[in-house]
């Protein structure tokens, strides 16, 4: 049984060799695909991209309460006479408000940034440190016994304080408590990128669209 391809479609065959994928030729045909799908149809007959273009500007009108008027006056009008009528015409911008309100809602779920090391190496210290941690736990009468009659200080752990009660205490501490420098490193690059990109501002255009157009893209580099 061969495997269905549509031939109605513009793009070409998805099952071919990957060697013929790789072709500037398969590659422009895929871009021209591209550019047919979305400007195909021409300027005169509208095509994919002026339609989501006049859209999302309707959908933004409606957003600011200033959209056209017009369909409400032909509403209104009898036989097109608007004479007899003594209105304000001004839209009501009722909609901006709960716009407003869902994209508070949106930009105010505030996330911290968390960085966890997955090389080999960060996950040997990390596997280390929990080994040091849990051989101090279960020896931890023993060397508490040790100190108080002989004076020596066997923890391995550099504070005693630290070292859990139980094996949940110390995934626990695992999880919220220990960080490595490279982790702490990449944490405070990242925040600091976002900051100076006035990321804030950035997502909260992206939740602006996200409630208004339903979609919504940022470009990063």
């Amino acid at each position: 049984m061969g495997i269905y391809t549509n031939t109605n479609s513009a793009f070409p065959s998805q099952v071919v060799s990957d060697a013929e994928k790789a072709s500037w030729e398969y590659g422009t045909q895929v871009g021209q695909a591209i550019e047919y799908e979305w400007f195909g149809q021409g300027r005169t007959n509208g095509n994919r991209y002026l339609t989501s273009w006049n859209q999302f500007h309707q959908l933004r009108l409606y957003a600011r309460g200033e959209q056209s008027i017009q369909k409400y006056k032909d509403e209104l009008s009898i036989n097109g006479d608007l004479s007899y009528l003594n209105l304000d015409w001004k839209p009501v911008p009722i909609l901006s408000k709960f716009v407003d309100i869902v994209v508070n809602g949106i930009s105010g779920k505030s996330y911290d940034i968390k960085a966890y090391a997955q090389d080999p190496s960060s996950i040997k210290k990390r596997t280390d440190y929990a080994s040091m941690l849990y051989e101090d736990m279960v020896a931890k009468e023993y060397l508490d016994s040790l100190q108080q009659t002989l004076g020596i200080n066997l923890y391995q752990t550099p504070n005693v304080d630290t070292v859990p009660e139980s094996k949940d205490e110390l995934e626990l501490h695992m999880q919220l408590s220990y960080k490595q420098s490279i982790e702490i490193a990449e944490e405070e690059a990242i925040s600091s990128v976002l900051a100076q990109n006035k990321y804030d501002l950035t997502r909260k255009r992206l939740n602006m669209d996200l409630t208004v157009l339903g979609i919504a893209c940022a470009k990063t580099s």
